[in-house]
């Protein structure tokens, strides 16, 4: 009887390596819908831009679309989703066009004509982070908003906690990528998460002000969830709730345009 419990242990933890490893590799399939481009895509916006491109070493050569307004009060660096690339809705960038700023569209590695693979998180963040850095040379910090929408929301508070923008604007969040494992694979160690994005440690280091828009019938990144980085807030930020917007095309929404006009509008 002793060596089948034994054996039925050795069993059990085999299995449990087998699925940790395969949960281990299988993370950007999970977390990423990438889009490439052909590399001689021709971008046809009707707003002026320009293309530009962050070297990351030898690893990885950024790409990104560079939106200029009329009249340039600043620059929205703007950190998308897990789909998509920088040919795009131009309503994402005419938003902050129309409100006198420049908009900054990189996309991560394996996304539109960025070259480099992801594997974990500092490919991710610390790629946006040296595009931060030299966009920053163009652009008084002062004068600069980072906005994160949806994946991109952890990549934007990560950026933020290092750096000293204007502001901080998150479009439906997430907790943590930690947070969302827990919520589905809460049996599986932490120490696998390849892309933790913690962005529940990163708002609190943040001294800037920060507004989050929560989707209140977000179908994909649950708001009871996301809601839990209100405790992070203090008197110079603020969190408003879409109601009856889902988790796709926020940009769009009349209540988040109004908002953003006003923020944008704010010296």
């Amino acid at each position: 009887m002793k060596k089948g419990i034994l054996s039925t242990v050795v069993l059990i933890g085999v299995l449990y390596m087998g699925i940790c490893t395969y949960f281990y590799f299988i993370q950007n399939a999970i977390l990423f819908n990438p889009s490439t481009l052909d590399e001689n895509h021709e971008f046809n916006y009707a707003f002026k831009f320009e293309e530009r491109w962050f070297e990351i070493g030898d690893e990885a050569r950024i790409h990104a679309i560079h939106a200029k307004a009329d009249s340039s009060k600043g620059l929205v660096v703007f950190f998308h989703g897990n789909g998509g690339n920088a040919q795009t809705s131009p309503a994402k960038f005419e938003l902050f066009l129309n409100n006198g700023y420049d908009v900054l569209y990189p996309d991560y590695r394996s996304y539109g004509l960025t070259e480099g693979e992801l594997w974990n998180e500092d490919d991710l963040v610390g790629d946006m982070k040296v595009v931060y850095r030299e966009i920053s040379k163009e652009y008084a910090e002062d004068d600069i908003v980072i906005l994160g929408y949806s994946l991109g929301s952890g990549v934007a508070a990560q950026v933020a906690a290092e750096n000293n923008p204007r502001e901080l604007i998150l479009w439906t969040p997430y907790y943590s990528v930690v947070d969302m494992k827990d919520a589905q694979y809460w049996f599986l160690p932490d120490f696998l998460v390849r892309y933790p994005l913690r962005t529940d440690l990163a708002l609190p280091r943040i001294e800037e002000p920060i507004t989050i828009f929560y989707a209140a019938e977000d179908e994909l990144l649950p708001v009871e969830r996301a809601i839990k980085l209100n405790k992070f807030l203090d008197g110079n930020d603020e969190f408003i709730m879409l109601e009856g917007q889902g988790h796709n095309w926020v940009f769009d929404n009349e209540q988040l345009k109004a908002k953003m006009a006003e923020i944008l509008a704010e010296e």
